[in-house]
């Protein structure tokens, strides 16, 4: 064996013996069941309600909730309110920034071998609902992909019986303040969108804080209220590749130029009359080390500034 390869097993040796780069010993599914009930593990990745971000915890479902229970709180979302469940999946790094090091300290491109150690295959879960006021949300967690697709089977049945109805709001007179509804995101025709690329971009835009944007007030599509907000703004998908994490792992320095996910959304802001204040295209994209669903909530940034430099509250004034 050459004194190259000879160094690039030791590294990966020691890389996959250190914690955290384990890999997973087999055990039984983490799915548990009764007669129409489910529980398993899942991390949260956006939207369900107050839940923060990242919280791993037990999501189980019963013929009423979806209850998502993490080490410090427990939450629940009532079926009748969701109107869309998908199954996607994805591949996420699993030994975290310790990993990302790692590869970078292999010499010999044993990194990208160990990228391809490191990373493993989920399902991705997102559930579309509506909140308590009738905003539009999205629930995204991450699961085993079997555990998923039996959750959503499940669970499609009360989306197609029970679809939630938004009561029909007429405004009679616009908020005085600068406020913004964002309308559910379109894909210009023939363009297939990862459902969870879209949602996760939906959610972590309304997420964001008033200040990013600049207004005063911030409405999700149906909420009460965002009838009569003063300005609108609307999304279209123009360009999606969701790119494979894999390939960009495992192929060291060309991992920034093959595998890399795309997104591009047409940004449009219009006033209450119509008139269009803001026409721009934003992109995001994620290359080499970086997981790809980050690039929606990079994408939804690039929105919030595209919207605070158009200053609402200046076009406010110039109308007032």
């Amino acid at each position: 064996m050459s004194m190259q390869r000879t160094l690039t097993t030791c590294f990966l040796l020691a890389a996959v013996g250190t914690p955290g780069y384990a890999q997973s010993p087999n055990h039984a599914p983490l799915l548990t069941s009764s007669s129409h009930s489910f529980s398993v593990e899942a991390k949260l990745l956006a939207g369900f309600h107050d839940m923060p971000a990242g919280a791993k915890g037990e999501l189980a479902i019963t013929p009423s909730n979806v209850t998502f229970t993490s080490s410090k709180v427990t939450d629940r979302l009532r079926r009748r309110r969701i109107s869309d469940v998908f199954v996607g999946d994805e591949r996420v790094e699993t030994g975290g920034v310790a990993g990302k090091v790692a590869r970078i300290a292999i010499p010999f491109g044993g990194g990208a071998a160990l990228g391809t150690i490191t990373q493993e295959q989920v399902g991705v879960l997102t559930i579309n609902y509506r909140d308590d006021h009738d905003g539009l949300r999205s629930a995204v967690f991450q699961l085993p992909k079997e555990d998923a697709v039996e959750i959503a089977n499940e669970m499609e049945i009360d989306v197609v019986s029970h679809p939630p109805v938004i009561p029909p709001r007429v405004c009679k007179i616009h908020d005085a303040s600068a406020s913004l509804h964002v309308l559910p995101i379109q894909s210009i025709q023939g363009l297939v969108v990862a459902p969870e690329y879209q949602s996760l971009l939906y959610e972590n835009l309304i997420e964001l804080s008033v200040q990013d944007f600049h207004v005063d007030r911030l409405f999700p599509d149906g909420q009460q209220g965002a009838e009569c907000a003063n300005y609108t703004l609307t999304l279209i998908v123009e360009n999606f590749s969701k790119g494979i994490a894999l390939t960009r792992a495992s192929t060291g320095p060309a991992g920034l130029f093959v595998g890399v996910t795309r997104l591009a959304v047409r940004v449009e802001l219009r006033d209450a009359n119509g008139r269009l204040l803001l026409g721009k295209e934003v992109k995001a994209s994620r290359r080499g080390d970086r997981e790809s669903l980050s690039a929606a909530s990079a994408a939804a940034g690039e929105v919030a500034k595209a919207v605070k430099k158009a200053d609402l509250w200046l076009d406010r004034a110039r109308m007032n």
